[in-house]
């Protein structure tokens, strides 16, 4: 009943946060006159304020949020790690330097977002390679990732000091995660895949519940290793997809499995849709924070999520101290 009465809830704020998103920014477009717009508005210039601007980058908002926050419920449960997310396994790190490289050789959105898609695959494949030679568990997994990191890391370090500063700051502003680069071709794409594989998601989540007891208990009812590389690869591609089109967002996948384990339960049926949810709501959010905080400027949406983020685990600390597992 609770869980009802809380999935609700989350369904409400998330339609008013949907509309907010819309109404608001540099031009305020009240909520009232937004389904008149829709319907009849084609020639006016907060039609086009609507259509151009605010609904791509909303509804990439949607799919990214959903996105980081469900391969966030997949990889803490794999890894048996409440702390684990998208980008401890160097997903982010592989990202970044596909996409400095492509910025600083002057091309355009589809190729920065190609070559950051190719350089974090690239990578998660290595994990997955040398994890395999150790045995594909959570401790291979998340000292590969660091060490993998730290290396890519130093590799767009390298580039940014080879490179003119105006490109570095280009280089820098999709590190940060930019949504203002959501076009309707590319997030077409994202609408087919991404719910697919969310959806993937949702066929192992019995075996997720399992595993969270532990390899020897999981083992002995039916969880096999190739199940293991399943989720380990539903979950990689959902980030590195959101990470390839967006830039690097942190902490969606680190604080909404968190508080939707808290709400609604560790039954991973009801915590792979609620953090989808969940996800898609809180990325809105920070959005519209970023793009209204501070007008006329554009505060990029990783930056919100990073205070938000640093702020959610601090409280946590202080309130639970030794208690926070």
């Amino acid at each position: 009943m609770k869980g009802k009465i809380f999935f609700t809830a989350l369904i409400l704020i998330t339609g008013i946060i949907l509309v907010l998103s819309l109404s608001m920014g540099t031009t305020f477009i009240s909520p009232s006159k937004l389904l008149a717009l829709l319907t009849d508005g084609e020639d006016t210039v907060e039609y086009l304020i609507i259509m151009k601007l605010r609904l791509p980058r909303t509804v990439m908002a949607l799919l990214v949020g959903a996105a980081l926050s469900v391969s966030g419920v997949l990889f803490q449960a794999l890894m048996k790690n409440p702390l684990a997310e998208p980008y401890t396994i160097g997903i982010s790190g592989g990202a970044a330097l596909g996409a400095t490289i492509a910025v600083v050789s002057g091309l355009d959105y589809f190729y920065i977002a190609l070559f950051a898609f190719i350089s974090c695959t690239l990578t998660v494949l290595l994990v997955y390679t040398l994890s395999i030679r150790r045995g594909f568990g959570p401790t291979s997994l998340i000292l590969t990732g660091i060490a993998l990191s730290f290396i890519l890391s130093s590799g767009v370090l390298l580039i940014f000091a080879m490179t003119r500063a105006q490109q570095v700051h280009k280089a820098l502003l999709w590190l940060m995660g930019d949504l203002s680069l959501a076009r309707y071709k590319t997030l077409g794409l994202m609408a087919a895949i991404l719910p697919l594989i969310i959806a993937a998601s949702l066929f192992y989540f019995k075996h997720l519940d399992v595993i969270s007891f532990g390899d020897t208990f999981a083992k002995n009812l039916g969880v096999t290793r190739r199940d293991n590389r399943n989720i380990f690869w539903i979950a990689s591609l959902l980030a590195a997809i959101s990470v390839s089109m967006a830039g690097i967002i942190g902490f969606v996948g680190l604080i909404v499995p968190h508080v939707m384990r808290f709400l609604f339960g560790p039954i991973h049926l009801k915590l792979i849709i609620a953090s989808a949810v969940g996800g898609a709501v809180l990325l809105v959010l920070c959005d519209l924070v970023g793009r209204t905080i501070a007008p006329p400027y554009q505060i990029p949406v990783g930056i919100v999520t990073g205070f938000i983020g640093g702020i959610f685990f601090l409280s946590l600390l202080i309130t639970r101290g030794d208690r926070v597992q």
